[in-house]
Order: structure tokens, then sequence, then C-alpha cells
């Protein structure tokens, strides 16, 4: 384990030149204007959805209904900006082409991945279609097209995902925080990887079962370097990089 405070105590080129170029990068950009001013809007919102949970919200059931606010889910469960231009650095920086995020929510996350690269073709999957609904009235506020929804289970919606897509440049997984389903999501993303995939998930440490799935992810064969920055666990393939695990304040 490499428990490194700052770039300058990282030993290997790649992590330090991606800790200099994404997670220090401090230049702003017209996109995080434009998805902090449709933000604002959401938390104005005084609309309340019907939400269902397939995940862990479901405690223990195949899911369960709840009645939330819009601005709520947008102040609770939403990607943080700060968070978000990571994601956006992310994607900048590495260029992928095809981009898979499981849990869409209300789209903001999804924005910022999509806006990163217009190049790039964005597949998101949400379980809720209410949901799901407040993430189109959002890209279409933004004019984005280079985002395409799914509505559904993970477990039933992934599949098909997959075989549309083909291949797999980077992932961003923050959907159904369960052990079993973050394995399971991984393992299935993993057969459309290739050496230069990019994974990213949310909320690593924010139970026993997703701290057991990170751990497991991290010693999982093929992955070579994995970067902890508490909230966000980042994952890398490339088979020229030696076996490492960075723990790093962001």
């Amino acid at each position: 384990m490499a428990n490194s405070g700052s770039r300058h105590s990282v030993h290997s080129p790649f992590v330090y030149t991606l800790v200099d170029k994404v997670f220090r990068n401090q230049e702003d950009n017209q996109a995080f204007q434009e998805i902090a001013n449709l933000r604002r809007k959401i938390l104005l919102k005084a609309q309340i959805i019907e939400i269902t949970d397939f995940g862990s919200g479901a405690n223990h059931k195949k899911y369960s209904h709840r009645f939330e606010r819009v601005a709520t889910i947008a102040r609770n469960s939403s990607v943080t900006d700060k968070y978000g231009r990571l994601l956006f650095r992310l994607v900048e920086f590495f260029k992928p082409q095809i981009i898979i995020e499981l849990g869409t929510s209300l789209g903001l996350s999804t924005l910022y991945m999509a806006m990163a690269n217009p190049d790039s073709q964005v597949f998101t999957i949400e379980g809720c279609t209410t949901t799901s609904e407040q993430a189109t009235a959002n890209f279409n506020a933004l004019n984005n097209s280079n985002i395409e929804q799914h509505i559904g289970r993970f477990d039933l919606v992934l599949p098909d995902v997959v075989a549309q897509a083909q291949k797999l440049d980077f992932a961003f997984i923050d959907g159904n925080h369960t052990y079993e389903a973050t394995l399971e999501n991984f393992k299935m993303l993993l057969s459309i990887a290739n050496n230069d995939t990019v994974f990213v998930f949310d909320d690593i440490h924010w139970s026993a079962g997703m701290q057991k799935a990170w751990n497991e992810i991290s010693d999982y064969e093929g992955v070579t370097v994995t970067i902890d920055i508490f909230r966000f666990g980042i994952v890398f393939l490339r088979k020229e990089l030696s076996k490492q695990k960075f723990v790093i304040r962001f």
C-alpha cells in the first residue's frame, strides 16, 4: 500500500502525472458554470417524485418505493461540484470514446462526463423511471446530444448495454451500493474493457459491503494500479504498470 499525501510523494510517473494534470488542475471551464446554474435551478424545485430503489436503499427487498423532493435528491444524492469536476478532468485527460455510467440519478455526473468529451458516447443506466425523466429534462436543458439513457435494473439492462457498446473506455459506477452488485457489475464491464479502460467507483467506504468490494477489486487479477481518494476509487488495468495501491488526499 502506498500512502501518498501529495504528488511529490508518488513514485509512479503515471500516477504523478495524473495527480499533477488532473487532481490538481484548477482551470475553469464553461461547462462547470452551465452545470452549476442547472444545479441551482434543480435545488429550487418543489416537485416531489416517487422513487423506485433497486439498490442498497431497498433494505434487502427486491425494490422499495418512497416519495422525495427533486431538490433533496440533488442535495443528497447527486455528485458534488468538486467530484463532478474531477470526473470531467478524468474524461478530458483520457479522452474515452465509450463511457458507461451505472446510476444516472438526476444526470449531473453524466453531464460532467459527456461535456468533457463531446465526441464520446455516454451510456447511462438508471433503475428509477421518474428519476430518469428528471435527468432527461436536465440533458435537454443543456442541449446535450451524446448521452444515451437506459432505464431498468442493472442486472437486466447492463448486459444489453454491454452488447450494444461492445467496448468500454471509462466507467463510473454509482448505483446499487451493495457488495454483490458492485462486484457483478465490475465483472460484467470487464468483459468489454481494454488495457486503457478507467473505472471510477463512488462511495467505496460507504458501508462494510462497499469496502469489501473495493478491497477485492483492488486485488483482482488484471487490476494494476488503484487510487483511493476516499469517496472515489479509481482503477486501472494497464499491463505496463506494476501493481500498486495509492491513497491520495483530494
